[in-house]
C-alpha cells in the first residue's frame, strides 16, 4: 500500500486550487456573454422605469430579445446566476412576497432568486410592490369610472332634449 508523503499532500494542496482557478476563468469567460446581456437588460430596464422617457417599439423588441436570451443561456458562475436573479427580481417589481402562492417548483426558483438578491443586491427587493401596483390600477380605474365623460353626458342630454 502506498503512503502519501508530505510532498504529495503539498502538491495536491497546490494543484487543486490552481485547477479550480483555471476552471473559474473558463466559467467566467463562458458567462461573459450572459454578463453583457445583463448589463444591456439593466440599461433597457432603467429606460422603462424612467417614465419621463418615451420608450419606442424598437426598445421593447430589444428588451424582449435580451430577456429571451438571458432565460435561455445557462449560468456557470455566481455572477451569471446573479444576472438571472436581478432580471427575475425586476420582472417581479422586487416583490418576492407575491411568489409565495406559486407552485412548489416556482417557489424554489423564487427562493433561490430571493436569496441571491438578498446576498448581493438587497436594495432591489421591494416587498409589497405588486400589491401596491394593483391598488394603484384599481384606484385609477375607479377614478376614471367615477369621472363623467363629456361625450356620454352630451349624448344623453341630446337624446333627452328631442
Amino acid at each position: 500500500m502506498k503512503q502519501f508523503s508530505r510532498r504529495s499532500a503539498l502538491f495536491s494542496a497546490a494543484i487543486i486550487p490552481a485547477a479550480a482557478a483555471a476552471g473559474h476563468t473558463q466559467s467566467a469567460a463562458t458567462d461573459g456573454a450572459l454578463l453583457a446581456l445583463g448589463r444591456r437588460f439593466h440599461s433597457i430596464a432603467a429606460q422603462l422605469d424612467d417614465h419621463s422617457l418615451d420608450t419606442g417599439w424598437d426598445t421593447l423588441c430589444e428588451f424582449d430579445r435580451v430577456l429571451t436570451e438571458i432565460v435561455g443561456m445557462p449560468a456557470t458562475t455566481i455572477e451569471g446566476l446573479c444576472v438571472k436573479a436581478r432580471v427575475g427580481c425586476w420582472t417581479m417589481l422586487g416583490d418576492f412576497e407575491s411568489a409565495d402562492e406559486s407552485a412548489a417548483g416556482a417557489q424554489m426558483a423564487f427562493s433561490i432568486m430571493r436569496d441571491l438578491i438578498r446576498l448581493r443586491f438587497p436594495h432591489l427587493e421591494n416587498p409589497g410592490a405588486v400589491k401596491r401596483l394593483f391598488e394603484e390600477i384599481e384606484e385609477s380605474a375607479k377614478s376614471q369610472t367615477a369621472a363623467p365623460t363629456g361625450g356620454a353626458t352630451a349624448a344623453r342630454s341630446a337624446g333627452g332634449a328631442q
